[in-house]
């Protein structure tokens, strides 16, 4: 894929990244650079989805989604994936992830993936943090958005308090921003840590994290 097919010549230039996604099939993405703060815009395709946010100058934080929503099993799957491929590739020893059965009883898991040293599993629990676009994306069309960096650390900790009634003892939460980009900029991660951070980590859960396309997951608790 060219990346000029996707980005406008009046924007910053682009370093452009592909992953193979061991999960669901190869994917592509096109990650923008600039200014102080590390990357200020997003461009993902996959499987005939694209997804994309850029934050400005200002602090806003425009984004489209556009393609069919992913079945819940198969983005469950490919969050938990990232998330462990990333853990990998900072000395971690996980094997493959594993979905819960469908008929399994409701312990607050969704995927797990076995210590290759011998110790405990790691427990994943995930969350969508978007849930307005998926309707209108059903039905073939295109979600977009404008909000302030403010208003998307706030959907973030919504996101978290979605599961406030689930257990929390010995498990990951993983916060899936693989279709939905704008809160995987890392100013978002960012500016929650600031804000939310000491809450989070009072929370219970082992590490909560958000996870996006390759090389944007990003640790929300220390």
């Amino acid at each position: 894929m060219d990346p000029s097919a996707i980005t406008p010549d009046d924007q910053p230039p682009v370093h452009y990244v592909s992953d193979g996604d061991h999960a669901v099939g190869s994917e592509e993405a096109t990650v923008g650079t600039t200014g102080p703060g590390g990357a200020q815009g997003i461009r993902h395709i996959r499987n005939g989805r694209s997804t994309g946010a850029d934050f400005d100058a200002n602090g806003t934080i425009t984004s489209k989604i556009e393609g069919q929503p992913t079945p819940k099993a198969e983005r469950e799957l490919r969050t938990a994936q990232r998330l462990v491929e990333h853990l990998n590739s900072r000395c971690g020893q996980w094997g493959a992830v594993e979905l819960k059965p469908p008929d399994a009883k409701e312990e607050g898991i969704d995927a797990t993936a076995l210590d290759e040293r011998g110790g405990p599993p790691l427990k994943i629990q995930t969350t969508v943090v978007e849930r307005d676009a998926w309707q209108s994306l059903s039905r073939g069309g295109a979600h977009t958005s404008e909000q302030q960096l403010e208003a998307a650390v706030q959907t973030v900790q919504q996101a978290i308090l979605h599961k406030r009634n689930r257990p929390k003892h010995g498990i990951v939460l993983a916060l899936d921003a693989t279709d939905a980009v704008a809160t995987a900029l890392p100013r978002v991660a960012q500016e929650f840590r600031n804000r939310y951070g000491a809450w989070a980590a009072k929370l219970g859960y082992d590490a909560i994290w958000i996870v996006g396309p390759p090389s944007f997951v990003t640790p929300l608790t220390f």
